[in-house]
């Protein structure tokens, strides 16, 4: 019920619910016990719900009711507190609490829990304004006390756990993380609190105390100890960095340097200019604190202890190692290091030796050597044979589980220790050696050196590549997963770095992907089966064309694999992407695949799949990469289209694939392509234009110009409900400059190639301007030419590259042919831009004037170009996609003509269509243009 009152609030508060909270703090009157409990819970929810709020006034309204409440919630804990500390040794030493201080010792949890979010989420951090928060420095000193009260308290390890020194413990972690969120919060106000080095020692403690985790409730109040050093090591505050605030208007104000002051600043009204000075002279305070407190024997001391008593296997690991080891590995790997000790150990250790490399490089050097001298290689199977006197469990003797933290630590290190630790001889004379240790008492030393070889892959020379590879396909080898998924991270890490070269690792490949291949097949967590099919991804992409050799064996693999991996939309996408580059790299010979790519396809291209929303994207990109190595045409493969014009119908995602897509169906399948999928493709290119935006109709452009290239005539008039709507839009002035002056690129090829039938399409289009609601009347087709004319003259310079600008030149030499006697009005411009074309592109002695490329349309990138994968953007270069390509713009007639030859040859034409009218607009001609047309048919 509680939750749903806060629930409720969240919604209400305060502009429909204003009465809330005072209505909680009345009922708090009540004599019942049981309703004061239920008020309390009440009031712990509802500021949980609110306290989460984001927007500025939801945080301006937990402000003022943090005002209203903070009293009464500070007075009431601090009188449980006083109860609870009286109370609590008797009834512990008793093991008969009453009832009483059990509810006390309740609502004393819950009003902490509440006192943390008013005192976190009730005040702007002083962090950014600079502006000392009052209640900090009134609660964390009452906080630390209590803490360490109860700490006091405790009772012994190994003593009976009663219901109260659970709750006991319970308080003891909030505690600590409530102190910890308000150093977090209010670095400047918890410093000046007077409670700083207090904190620090307690804390330290703590952890020093050789209280070693063994799964219990405490483990968590050791995390937030941890948790607390590491927030001070990191707090930007503290390291006086510029953007670790932002200016309030009150830190604007001239009473800034009187909040300086009263944080703890002197000086501030003394020569110091900036508040970034003043943010730098407080943390001059904090660092001599800090050196103070971390002095070499601390450093060390805690250096010790989280090595070996957090970073050393416990006995209940090892058995979940033995129960489940790819649950083992998995944990060990990724778990949350506010939630378990030894990843939150491993931060720690990480943070103090970035903070403090100068003096911790060293000791864990000499932490190093001495677990090397007690566990040389070799020296495990010697020791397990010994009596069990230095075993921890029936097969690991200590000293090798000391080694392996040690190791654990280097690992983690392995930045911050790069330059006191000769990497190379440990390789050859200890880890090589280590990893090949296969007895019972050898497995942690084992797996954690291949772990190392991975975590110091900076340090590994060109010539010790081979031997790290062996060394780690071994331990590939090794039946226990643990094993194996440690060698697949550390191969991982040595094929994705710079330095890889696929020569070094090229005889190891057919047996990698074997072993790979087993491993697979065996895994049965589903993270295990990511890790090491994003491995084989990872060397067929590194490879390149040298996995061609390997193709059959993988491709034989991967049908299993994608059966097996039903559901996993994950594991899926990485079979899509292996198939990727294993498709790029056969090339020409890519049909070989196509037994088990098409079935893949055919599912992963249809929306019907339940998977579609995972798989769609990845499988459009597979099949363009196929379209593009096909070697030729293969009809299975070009009849999925019927599923892209199902993908097109529903939605506008994924117009850039589906444009190259039928690109290359085009490019491929040709005339029996068309012949097929014709109308489909004019439906799905209709549906698009005007429902795209300006990126969305340049994709669309290229598409109809390479129909346009490849089918001239009938290109042309199976795309004419299409160019119709266009057309409307081109005469339209809602779209961009840049749109259309590419679309009217579409139409110069029409009427260079097929000069009468744009004349039959204006007469055909004309009528249907009112009937498509354009706004405009009807119009005659030669109304709608000289319209379009205007058009394309006007937008004539806004045409980019040099192959579209000569390709308009000369549809603009054959638009003069034509038996429409006003475009004579307007023989001045189209001078004007075919001189200046021929400027550009033969106005030198070197110029050829001929091809110019195959760049018709401007692009423009967008993130979207990002998703695209590395495969997709290498199959733009595929053998048979750039012949295609190549055949198209030898045969393509823009590239074959010389523009001063053809103007002067549809000059002869227009001379003879016009007669004397032609000559009377030669001479309305400005002079220095007609100079420049002369010229230019002289040429």
């Amino acid at each position: 019920m509680a939750v749903v009152f806060a629930k409720i609030a969240r919604i209400d508060y305060p502009k429909a619910w204003p009465g809330l909270f005072t209505d909680l703090l009345q009922q708090l009157q009540s004599q019942s016990t049981l309703v004061v409990r239920r008020v309390y819970l009440v009031l712990h929810h509802a500021l949980k719900e609110l306290a989460s709020k984001r927007l500025s006034s939801d945080q301006k309204a937990f402000a003022e009711l943090t005002k209203q409440l903070f009293e009464h919630v500070w007075s009431q804990w601090c009188l449980d507190t006083q109860q609870i500390a009286s109370g609590l040794p008797q009834a512990l030493a008793n093991q008969t609490p009453g009832q009483p201080l059990l509810l006390s010792l309740e609502r004393w949890l819950i009003l902490l829990k509440a006192l943390r979010r008013l005192v976190v989420f009730g005040f702007q951090s002083d962090s950014r304004t600079l502006e000392p928060v009052a209640v900090v420095t009134q609660t964390v000193p009452v906080l630390l006390q209590a803490l360490q009260t109860l700490l006091a308290a405790r009772p012994v390890k190994g003593a009976p756990r009663s219901q109260l020194a659970v709750m006991l413990d319970r308080g003891l972690i909030k505690l600590a993380k409530v102190i910890t969120n308000v150093q977090e919060v209010h670095p400047w106000s918890f410093y000046y609190a007077g409670v700083f080095d207090g904190a620090m020692e307690l804390f330290f403690g703590q952890l020093v105390s050789g209280q070693q985790p063994d799964g219990g409730l405490f483990d968590r109040f050791l995390i937030q100890c941890m948790l607390f050093h590491h927030a001070v090591l990191t707090c930007p505050s503290y390291k006086g960095t510029s953007g670790a605030f932002e200016l309030s208007s009150a830190a604007r104000s001239q009473n800034m340097s009187g909040a300086i002051r009263s944080l703890g600043a002197s000086g501030a009204s003394h020569g110091i200019k900036s508040v970034a000075d003043n943010v730098k002279q407080m943390s001059q305070g904090v660092k001599a604190s800090m050196a103070a407190f971390w002095t070499s024997d601390r450093l060390h001391q805690l250096a010790q202890t989280l090595a070996y008593h957090f970073f050393t296997l416990t006995d209940r690991e090892l058995e979940h190692w033995e129960e489940s080891p790819e649950e083992f590995h998995h944990h060990s790997d990724s778990a949350a290091f506010r939630d378990n000790v030894r990843p939150c150990a491993e931060l720690l250790f990480a943070t103090l030796l970035q903070a403090y490399r100068a003096e911790l490089a060293p000791d864990v050097v000499g932490m190093l050597a001495a677990a090397s001298e007690a566990c040389p290689p070799g020296a495990p199977s010697r020791m397990a044979t010994h009596n069990g006197a230095a075993s921890t469990s029936a097969a690991v003797p200590a000293a090798v589980l000391h080694k392996e933290a040690i190791y654990a630590a280097v690992g983690m290190g392995a930045y911050e220790l790069h330059d006191y630790i000769d990497y190379q001889p440990w390789l050859r004379t200890t880890l090589v050696q280590e990893i090949a240790d296969q007895s019972p008492a050898a497995r942690p030393l084992r797996r954690r050196a291949g772990l190392l070889v991975g975590q110091w892959v900076g340090k590994l020379k060109g010539e010790d590549r081979p031997l790290a590879y062996r060394a780690l396909l071994s331990l590939l080898a090794d039946p226990d997963p643990a094993m194996q998924l440690a060698a697949v991270a550390s191969l991982h890490a040595l094929i994705d770095d710079w330095e890889f070269r696929e020569d070094q690792f090229l005889d190891l490949v057919g047996p990698c992907f074997q072993l790979l291949a087993n491993f697979m097949q065996s895994a049965v967590e589903f993270d295990s089966q990511l890790q090491i099919f994003g491995l084989m991804n990872l060397i067929i992409d590194r490879l390149g064309d040298s996995v061609k050799p390997f193709t059959e064996g993988l491709l034989r693999l991967l049908p299993e694999i994608w059966q097996d991996a039903e559901g996993q939309s994950l594991l899926r996408i990485q079979v899509l992407l292996a198939l990727q580059r294993l498709v790029n790299a056969l090339g020409m010979d890519s049909p070989a695949s196509y037994t088990l790519l098409l079935p893949i396809l055919q599912q992963c291209t249809s929306i019907d799949q339940p998977d579609e929303l995972n798989l769609l994207e990845d499988g459009l990109q597979l099949w363009l990469i196929a379209l593009r190595n096909a070697p030729a045409p293969h009809a299975p493969l070009l009849d999925l289209f019927l599923n892209l014009a199902t993908v097109m119908e529903r939605s506008t995602e994924h117009v850039q694939m589906a444009c190259q897509i039928i690109t290359s169906c085009v490019l491929l399948g040709r005339a029996s392509f068309l012949q097929h999928y014709g109308g489909a493709v004019v439906h799905s290119l209709q549906a698009l234009i005007g429902n795209v935006n300006e990126r969305g109709m340049l994709l669309l452009f290229t598409t109809l110009e390479i129909i346009l290239q490849c089918f001239p005539t009938e290109g042309a008039s199976l795309l004419q409900p299409a160019l119709q709507r266009l057309l409307l839009m081109v005469l339209g002035d809602k779209e961009s400059s840049l749109t259309v002056s590419n679309a009217v690129t579409i139409y110069a090829r029409t009427l260079l190639q097929m000069p009468q039938w744009f004349l039959q399409f204006c007469e055909a289009t004309g009528p249907q301007l009112a009937h498509l609601g354009t706004g405009m009347s009807s119009a005659t087709g030669e109304q709608l030419l000289l319209a379009f004319l205007d058009r394309w003259l006007d937008k004539f310079d806004s045409i980019g590259t040099p192959a579209a600008r000569k390709l308009s030149a000369l549809a603009l030499c054959k638009v003069l042919t034509l038996p429409v006697t006003p475009i004579l009005d307007r023989l001045d411009p189209i001078a004007a831009h075919l001189t200046s074309v021929w400027f550009e592109i033969e106005g030198t002695d070197t110029a050829d004037g001929r091809s110019l490329g195959t760049e018709y349309y401007t692009t423009l990138r967008s993130e979207v170009d990002n998703e695209v994968t590395a495969a997709t953007a290498a199959s733009e270069e595929a053998e048979a996609e750039i012949k295609r390509r190549q055949h198209l713009q030898e045969n393509d007639v823009v590239n074959q003509l010389k523009l001063s030859s053809f103007a002067k040859e549809t000059m002869q034409q227009a001379i003879q269509m016009h007669g004397q009218r032609l000559e009377q607009a030669m001479q309305r001609i400005d002079s220095t243009i007609l100079q420049q047309l002369q010229r230019m048919l002289a040429g």
